[in-house]
């Protein structure tokens, strides 16, 4: 019988023939070949899983490295590289690791260069775009019953995804079409 103690060391039970009272053998040898084979099974495995863990690797002085002090180096030196926002670090971190190439190759990398470019861009285009004053309750301009109105056309689902400011749209046009009138003369 298989006997796991606390620190993982395994104990094999004798086997023990079962003879009946005339003295014939009644093991179940196959029962018994199966249970082993299990055993063994299991024990390749953890064998296997305890060679895969990870040897932490440690500095010439015998302390551990941390990752929190390789963090810190790296993004000091992304700061003095230029890259000091929060989401271009996160992005040189995240890319580097993906990547596998340290911090101080991927600085000079035209493929990220032109990441943190298009990057760059985009939070610039997002931040000009997000100040442009209209409806004052908020919704862009395309939400807002003045452009449909304009437009002359109700807007589709696809155009408009909020089915109140279609409704409130489409009833800003209806009253509109009411109270305007047609003609120059009239």
């Amino acid at each position: 019988m298989l006997i796991e103690n606390e620190q993982d060391d395994v104990v094999i039970e004798d086997i023990v023939e079962n003879i009946d009272d005339e003295g014939n053998d009644t093991t179940d040898w196959k029962a018994l070949a199966l249970k082993n084979q299990g055993i063994a099974k299991r024990l390749k495995t953890k064998m296997e899983k305890s060679k895969e863990t990870k040897v932490e690797p440690k500095t010439d002085a015998g302390k551990e490295t941390k990752p929190e002090e390789n963090t810190l180096l790296e993004k000091a030196f992304l700061r003095s590289a230029g890259i000091t926002d929060k989401e271009e670090v996160e992005l040189a971190l995240l890319t580097a690791k993906k990547w596998g190439i340290s911090i101080d190759t991927l600085v000079d990398d035209e493929d990220f260069q032109g990441k943190l470019e298009k990057h760059r861009t985009t939070k610039a285009n997002l931040a000009a775009t997000s100040n442009i004053k209209g409806d004052k309750s908020g919704a862009s301009a395309k939400e807002s019953p003045a452009y449909w109105i304009a437009k002359g056309t109700p807007p589709t689902a696809e155009q408009v995804p909020d089915r109140q400011a279609r409704i409130k749209i489409a009833r800003a046009m209806v009253s509109d079409t009411k109270n305007s009138k047609k003609f120059y003369n009239d």
